[in-house]
């Protein structure tokens, strides 16, 4: 496996924009927080984004709840959009704890996310196939209305953001996850990490789960950063 540890042939591509999404009423929910969580990215009270984590069953992509179990052989795709216009970076954390940037990359540097635009990881008919190994895979996505000089500059030198000191990814819980997660960017690089609220949505649910800046202010500033991570559980 090259990178990622999921099968990476696929690994150093980018998200490519196909679609804005379309507009629907959203699905009732399953809680207050996350009525609210789904309202702010709605009506754009809050820097927020939509994640759809889609897995491959009879030829057909169908939406999985984030902390799904995986198999050997199982197919999956990413989709995500924002409700403002910025830029991701996508980090992998290996169940080892190894850190790679996995987008953007030396070759495929436009990493801008617009408004209501959906973003395919992989991009187009490629999909992510889980391999032999087992543990925990995370995508830790940050979230920024700037670039993030540090990690640019990491990008120049092929990505590698070396190993997370705890090295315990193959014993986290899978789901989605706005805390406990593994630290990227140094403190002194004058990042500072917004707090962030989500809703996870559930297998089969076409509108999939929602994360938004949580505090009262709600946009991300000069400098702000919003954290958090899929972490797929293969078993």
């Amino acid at each position: 496996m090259k990178n990622i540890r999921i099968s990476l042939t696929l690994i150093m591509v980018a998200l490519i924009s196909i679609a804005a999404f379309a507009q629907k009423k959203p699905a009732p929910a399953s809680s207050k927080t996350s009525d609210r969580t789904r309202g702010l990215f709605l009506e754009k009270r809050a820097d927020a984004m939509r994640i759809l984590v889609l897995k491959m069953e009879e030829s057909q992509l169908v939406p999985v709840a984030p902390n799904h179990e995986f198999k050997e052989g199982d197919e999956i795709k990413v989709q995500f959009e924002s409700n403002f216009d910025g830029f991701i970076y996508l980090i992998n954390v290996t169940p080892g704890g190894k850190r790679l940037i996995l987008y953007p990359n030396a070759e495929l540097t436009d990493n801008v996310v617009r408004t209501n635009q959906r973003y395919d990881f992989p991009p187009g008919g490629n999909v992510i196939k889980f391999d032999t190994e087992k543990g925990t895979e995370v995508i830790q996505v940050i979230m920024s209305r700037e670039r993030i000089d540090y990690l640019d500059e990491a990008i120049k030198n092929g990505g590698d953001l070396g190993e997370s000191a705890a090295g315990a990814a193959a014993e986290i819980q899978a789901g989605l996850a706005a805390d406990n997660i593994t630290k990227v960017i140094p403190e002194d690089k004058g990042v500072r990490t917004r707090d962030i609220k989500f809703a996870a949505g559930k297998d089969k649910d076409q509108e999939g789960s929602f994360v938004a800046i949580s505090d009262k202010k709600g946009k991300l500033g000069k400098g702000d950063v919003g954290v958090y991570e899929i972490r797929l559980k293969h078993n």
